[in-house]
């Protein structure tokens, strides 16, 4: 059951911020999900929670190297299967946190 006095979802992600060949430099990133004004008992409002943190993990899961355009279709689909997998988990990671049950 998801808890009532939670006012905020909050997660974060290490994200690696480099270029191919370069130094890693691990950055902390973080957003706050606002969650006050959903009705997280009804569907709509688990549905309306489980988007804005997709949306959220998408921000987080975009670094700078996969923001320039790739230079081969491999590449692209590469970037996107990446991206997706990481939204996917740290979606599944922030609603846990949220509903512990």
């Amino acid at each position: 059951m998801i808890r009532p006095y939670i006012a905020a979802a909050l997660f974060s992600l290490l994200a690696t911020t480099s270029a191919f060949g370069g130094e890693l430099q691990q950055v902390p990133q973080q957003i706050i999900v606002p969650i006050a004004d959903l009705d997280l008992h009804s569907a709509a409002g688990q549905a309306e929670l489980r988007t804005r943190v997709a949306m959220a993990a998408s921000t987080l899961c975009r670094p700078g190297w996969m923001t320039k355009s790739p230079d081969s279709e491999f590449a692209m689909r590469y970037n996107q299967q990446i991206h997706r997998a990481c939204v996917g988990r740290l979606t599944d990671r922030a609603l846990a946190r949220i509903n512990p049950g």
